[in-house]
């Protein structure tokens, strides 16, 4: 009766969402039906979740949402160890399927995918890592519309080492504040939303700053931050190689990866956010609960939230490539 009580019933029956969230959700972030085991109740997507499954060719990748608490948990545990492990049984339908395969493309991307996590595990520090696939996936992006290359040979590495000049705020603060007060917070829900929380101790912090003052606090304090805390380094590293894993193998088809490693970055610049709000508020940042629930709230509110996930894109459109690059997508 709970059930019925929040479904649509048009062409197809849905599960209403109130203020973004399902209505079957806890406070804790899970599902309720699957806590009295009841899968037989859930729509298909819901009963994979928080598994990711996707199909190209013969091949099956089933990868976690850090949108899930327990994924989002066991991701903070083991930051040694992302990575994909061969796994011969069939036992999860897929999500997505890939309609349109080509055998070559399919394995450069693989290629490329490998290339640039083992590029991210190195010892290259956060910021001269962004700078350098910030200019790989221009890069990328460019030969692979132009057809001119194989893009197998690109290298990830900038020949002009630069990295004592790179900086942990790759966007100006500006482009990063619209993210945080405009799409981020959520007034309507604000009484149970750590987002919200969280908007409103990013004001106080910067809501009078300048642009340059904010971009020249955050990266000071963001190395600050993970001098006393290393361990934040290798999450935020461990967060774009899960990024890339998910990223490249979606990208088959639309081949949009400059797109989608610049809407990385983002996310990654409001995870580090968050960190350094607690940080400079005082509070424990080995407290693993709330990195969990930081993290998996940051990735449900932007990256699987569709019509942000828009928002952001045009920003970047408007206020990142077109200056950067004298044109739009």
């Amino acid at each position: 009766m709970r059930l019925r009580a929040t479904m649509t019933f048009g062409k197809e029956k849905e599960v209403r969402k109130f203020f973004g969230r399902c209505a079957n959700e806890t406070k804790d972030g899970l599902c309720r039906l699957e806590l009295q085991g009841r899968k037989d109740l859930m729509p298909q997507v819901c009963r994979v979740y928080p598994r990711r499954s996707i199909r190209i060719g013969d091949d099956m990748e089933v990868t976690f949402e850090l949108s899930c608490p327990m994924s989002a948990r066991l991701f903070l545990e083991n930051l040694d160890n992302i990575y994909l492990k061969e796994h011969e049984e069939d036992d999860i339908d897929p999500v997505w399927i890939q309609d349109v395969f080509n055998e070559k493309y399919y394995r450069d991307i693989l290629y490329i995918r490998d290339k640039v996590i083992e590029y991210i595990n190195s010892d290259v520090l956060l910021p001269k890592l962004l700078d350098d696939l910030y200019m790989y996936f221009r890069s990328l992006h460019n030969h692979v519309l132009s057809q001119d290359v194989d893009i197998k040979t690109l290298p990830v590495i900038v020949e002009n080492d630069n990295g004592s000049k790179c900086s942990y705020c790759f966007y100006s603060l500006s482009i990063i504040d619209k993210v945080i007060m405009n799409d981020l917070k959520d007034g309507r829900i604000k009484y149970f939303d750590v987002l919200y929380e969280f908007s409103k101790e990013y004001n106080r912090i910067f809501g009078q700053m300048t642009a340059k003052e904010a971009d020249y606090f955050f990266d000071k304090k963001i190395r600050e931050m993970i001098e006393k805390y290393p361990r934040l380094h290798k999450k935020y590293k461990a967060y774009l190689s899960y990024y890339m894993y998910q990223m490249l193998f979606s990208s088959y088809e639309s081949v949009s990866f400059y797109k989608e490693y610049l809407l990385g970055v983002v996310y990654l610049m409001i995870i580090m956010m968050t960190d350094l709000v607690d940080y400079l508020n005082g509070r424990n940042l080995q407290d693993v609960d709330r990195q969990v629930n930081n993290l998996n709230n940051c990735e449900k509110r932007l990256r699987h939230n569709v019509s942000t996930k828009k928002h952001i894109s045009h920003r970047l459109d408007e206020e990142f490539i077109k200056e950067n690059e004298g044109y739009k997508f």
